[in-house]
């Protein structure tokens, strides 16, 4: 009985289950005459079995077909060789090669193919990375002792004392404040008191995103789920974040049909994509922000009550900068080293004009005492800014027509006067800010009014 009745396979069948295998077969005879190549290395290399079978592998090396070849090594040397071979269309591959005896002499050399390309790849990337990683440390490195923020004031001294506090715990968090009164500032405070800061922190604001890619943004999608859903799905930010913390910016502008899936994931500590029905697990510290009045928004069922309780469990008030005008002084020292480090230059502001800083009420808070401080330096000729060198915009005069605060009363009405004080504050702001989103921001009103405003006062953006 020969060996294939008894093991009950036909040559045939062997034939099938060496195409199957996922590794590349390359098989020739003692002379290096090309016997059987396999469907995976056909796939591999993107040459024929016709090409190959019937042909010495040394003339195939020659042609250029194949860059190496280890089967006469293993001839030469008698025993198993291992080397890396690049085909005509620049894969990588890896080949071990064998020989195979009989009656002491070698009768055939199977070598083992396979595609390190992706490998390769990644090694190259895992490289990049880590070069990336080593700039980042040696940044951080350079930045360590320097303060991440400002807190002379009791105020803002309450408002970090309370977020250390909390980043001992996975308690969801509700920063309020105006816009620009530091209110990241704080949430990442509490991301790096945390023992999730070496996990990821990732920020999205829900008033400067569109609904529809909003949800997908925050939960995910599974591939086709809409038109365009990218082959394979997303995954949402909440998965993205999991095991670190998701800071969730102007929650107060979430439309109402995504605070109810944002409620069923604070209380569940689940997700689910669009166009999915699978459940999934996350594990993501969620801190959210606003600067709007949300126990008005709920009196006018603009924000879902439930949802407002379930954030509403650790409270944090960021305090506008007029009311923590202790500040000031240290804030500009922050700024002007900040930017004479980023623009190379050496100047500081004259004690006058820090005073004059802190005679303004800041109705943009910090962001908008940044912004004065760059504009005073960069604009600046002296290397100790005066008064009557930084132009303050509340100062100077304003555009014809403007109403001067500081001028006697005249006859004209409330109404009247109202407008003026709102042009001036637009065109104020057009001078400082590029987009009408910026604007809005930093006179805490809509982008829509905004827009309306400017047309109807005829100001224009600067180009």
């Amino acid at each position: 009985m020969d060996n294939y009745s008894s093991t009950g396979l036909r040559p045939e069948d062997w034939e099938r289950i060496v195409d199957i295998l996922p590794d590349g077969i390359y098989v020739t005879n003692a002379r290096g005459l090309t016997i059987k190549v396999n469907a995976a290395y056909e796939h591999m290399t993107g040459l024929s079995a016709r090409q190959l079978v019937g042909r010495y592998i040394a003339d195939i090396v020659k042609e250029g077909i194949l860059s190496n070849s280890i089967t006469q090594r293993v001839i030469d040397k008698g025993s198993e060789v291992t080397a890396e071979q690049t085909t005509a269309k620049g894969k990588r591959l890896a080949l071990h090669g064998i020989p195979i005896y009989k009656s002491g002499s070698i009768i055939l050399v199977v070598t083992i193919v396979k595609d390190i390309t992706v490998i390769n790849e990644l090694g190259k990337e895992l490289d990049h990375s880590r070069q990336i990683a080593n700039q980042y440390k040696s940044r951080l490195n350079e930045l360590e002792g320097s303060p991440r923020f400002v807190a002379e004031s009791p105020q803002f001294q309450a408002a970090v004392a309370l977020a250390h506090k909390v980043a001992e715990v996975d308690s969801t968090v509700l920063i309020l404040g105006e816009s620009g009164t530091g209110k990241e500032v704080l949430a990442r405070e509490i991301y790096q008191k945390s023992y999730r800061r070496d996990q990821p922190f990732l920020k999205i604001n829900c008033g400067a995103i569109p609904d529809n890619l909003l949800e997908s943004e925050l939960f995910g999608y599974d591939s086709g789920a809409f038109t365009g859903a990218k082959k394979g799905g997303h995954m949402g930010l909440f998965e993205s974040a999991s095991k670190g913390t998701l800071f969730l910016d102007e929650i107060g502008d979430m439309p109402l049909h995504l605070q109810v899936k944002l409620l069923r994931v604070l209380q569940e500590h689940t997700v689910t994509r669009l166009g999915s029905t699978k459940v999934i697990p996350i594990n993501t510290r969620v801190i959210a922000a606003t600067n709007q009045d949300l126990e008005q928004m709920v009196r006018e069922k603009t924000f879902r009550e439930d949802l407002y309780y379930r954030l509403n469990i650790v409270v944090i008030k960021s305090p506008p900068l007029r009311e923590r005008k202790a500040d000031i002084p240290s804030l500009i020292k922050f700024f002007v080293k900040k930017l004479n480090a980023k623009y190379h230059l050496n100047k500081q502001l004259s004690p006058e004009l820090i005073s004059a800083l802190m005679d303004y009420n800041w109705p943009g808070n910090v962001r908008e005492l940044e912004n004065i401080v760059e504009r005073v330096l960069v604009t600046s000729s002296s290397d100790l800014v005066s008064v009557e060198e930084a132009r303050l915009p509340w100062q100077t005069a304003g555009p014809a027509g403007a109403l001067d605060v500081a001028a006697p009363f005249e006859e004209i009405s409330l109404k009247e006067a109202c407008e003026r004080l709102e042009k001036r504050m637009l065109l104020d702001a057009a001078r400082r800010y590029k987009t009408t989103y910026q604007i809005a921001e930093a006179l805490q009103i809509s982008q829509p009014s905004v827009s309306r405003k400017l047309k109807k006062y005829r100001c224009e953006l600067p180009q």
